[in-house]
């Protein structure tokens, strides 16, 4: 079993939990941990592709560039 399919039935059964384990509705609970797994991956990727764009246009286009997010702040250390 990989590692997505577990999360999916780790999902399934916590839906199943927090219905309260009514019996013979695993299809339904099964169906909707796929779905949440596939909106979750979605998201993922816009948050991805948004970030990558965002890169872009911080480095005017060049890829080599440090990002936003790369940058370091100063050291809140002083030299006391």
């Amino acid at each position: 079993m990989n590692e997505q399919e577990q999360r999916r039935r780790q999902r399934a059964y916590q839906i199943w939990e927090d219905e309260g384990r009514p019996e013979g509705q695993h299809l339904d609970h099964w169906a909707r941990a796929e779905d949440q797994h596939e909106a979750t991956e979605e998201q993922a990727a816009e948050v991805t592709e948004a970030n990558r764009t965002a890169k872009k246009q911080f480095n005017d286009g060049d890829t080599t560039k440090e990002s936003a997010m790369d940058i370091q702040p100063p050291s809140m250390t002083s030299a006391d």
